[in-house]
C-alpha cells in the first residue's frame, strides 16, 4: 500500500508477516498505515514483524497506528515486534514507553527468532 509520505510492503515468512514502512508516519499517512496493518492482522498470522529500518520519522499518529496492531494482534492471541528503527524513531519509542510494551530487536532475524518461540 502507497501513501505520498509512507510505502508499506508484507511479506511472508512462515506464520509470521514481516511489515516494512518506508517513510514518514504522520497523521497524513498514518490512515493507509493502518489499513495496510488491519489487511495483514485478518490474515491470521501468530505474528507481526514491522521493520522500521527505513522509517524516517513518526509523529504521534504513527504511534497510534502501533498501539492499535499490537492490541488488536494481542487480543487475537498473537504478538507485534519491531526490528531496526533508526536512533530518530527509537528516541520517540523510549519517549513514549513504547519500549516497554513491543519487543524491539536489532534485525529481522532477530525477530523472526523470537516470534517463533512465542
Amino acid at each position: 500500500m502507497e501513501d505520498q509520505r509512507v510505502a508499506i510492503t508484507e511479506r511472508p515468512a512462515g506464520d509470521t508477516s514481516v511489515i516494512s514502512i518506508v517513510g514518514r508516519l504522520d497523521a497524513t499517512s498514518s490512515s493507509s498505515a493502518s489499513l495496510a496493518l488491519e489487511q495483514s492482522i485478518s490474515q491470521g498470522k501468530h505474528a507481526i514483524i514491522l521493520d522500521l529500518s527505513d522509517l524516517a520519522y513518526t509523529s504521534s499518529s504513527g504511534l497510534r497506528v502501533f498501539l492499535a496492531a499490537l492490541k488488536q494482534m494481542r487480543k487475537a492471541g498473537g504478538e507485534v515486534l519491531i526490528a531496526r528503527p533508526n536512533p530518530h524513531v527509537m528516541e520517540v519509542f523510549t519517549i513514549a514507553g513504547f519500549d516497554r510494551i513491543i519487543p524491539i530487536y536489532e534485525s529481522v532475524d532477530e525477530a523472526l527468532a523470537a516470534a517463533e518461540k512465542a
